[in-house]
């Protein structure tokens, strides 16, 4: 009779059903995670469905008839406002810059004497009273009834109405000034009855043309530089005007000489 040896398992299969049993074997200390954490899901779990079952109890009462009509105009708008988008308006073009408004510039004064001529017979000849009629008196003081046929005393009547319309309205010491440094000045220079251009005239006799001109001798061109003529003034050939801006009369005859031309 033949004995029978024990089959003895293959390594394999012996070491494949210990890994198996080792796979599920759970270390106690593990357990109690596990447990933990599948007390919390199936309590979320629980809340989870209790608030969706409450949130559609809340929804179902807030959505009223208003509510939806509201709700759907809002959706007809917005499907609307996307299948047709409004069309943007071009940008406005920027306005033109506009330029700062000029200040206005205070008119000027009206002159109170509107000529030479209205100066020396409404002013001059009212205000500055001296006498010059009586025989002798021209001993003194001399005065021409002409005084515009003198190219001096035109231009010196000229220069203190201009003065006079500068200074009138100041304030200060403006009068002071006008009688001080023009118009004293100008008529003792005027009525002087040895050296002013009046020498032989007077109330009495009239205008007299017995003063010369002042000799000269042809000055020149060079004398002058380069262009003089050029300064030569349009309205009257007979001036031209020097650097200064002094008007000076151009020989010409005496008796029809003036320095400056009179306003009418």
């Amino acid at each position: 009779m033949t004995a029978t040896e024990p089959t003895t398992p293959e390594p394999a299969a012996v070491n494949g059903q210990d890994q198996a049993t080792d796979e599920q074997v759970i270390p106690a200390e593990h357990l109690g995670d596990l447990l933990e954490g599948a007390i919390r899901k199936a309590v979320g779990a629980r809340i989870d469905a209790k608030a969706k079952e409450i949130a559609e109890g809340v929804v179902a009462v807030m959505l009223t008839p208003e509510v939806m009509a509201g709700m759907r105009e809002t959706a007809i708008y917005e499907t609307e406002l996307a299948l047709n988008p409004p069309i943007k308006p071009e940008p406005e073009p920027e306005p033109e810059p506009v330029a700062p408004a000029e200040e206005e510039q205070p008119e000027p004064p009206q002159k109170r004497h509107r000529s030479v001529k209205a100066f020396v017979e409404d002013y001059v000849a009212e205000i500055y009273r001296r006498e010059v009629s009586k025989p002798g008196s021209e001993k003194t003081l001399r005065w021409c009834p002409e005084w515009w046929k003198h190219g001096e005393a035109a231009g010196r009547f000229k220069a203190m109405w201009r003065a006079f319309e500068a200074l009138r309205l100041g304030e200060s010491v403006e009068p002071s000034k006008w009688w001080l440094d023009h118009f004293d000045l100008h008529m003792d220079r005027l009525l002087d009855p040895h050296n002013g251009p009046f020498k032989y005239c007077s109330v009495l006799d009239g205008h007299s043309d017995k003063l010369c001109k002042l000799p000269c001798v042809p000055a020149p061109e060079a004398a002058f530089g380069e262009g003089a003529d050029e300064n030569a003034t349009s309205d009257n050939p007979f001036e031209y005007i020097t650097a200064g801006g002094l008007v000076v009369p151009v020989s010409r005859p005496v008796r029809s000489r003036i320095a400056w031309e009179i306003p009418e």
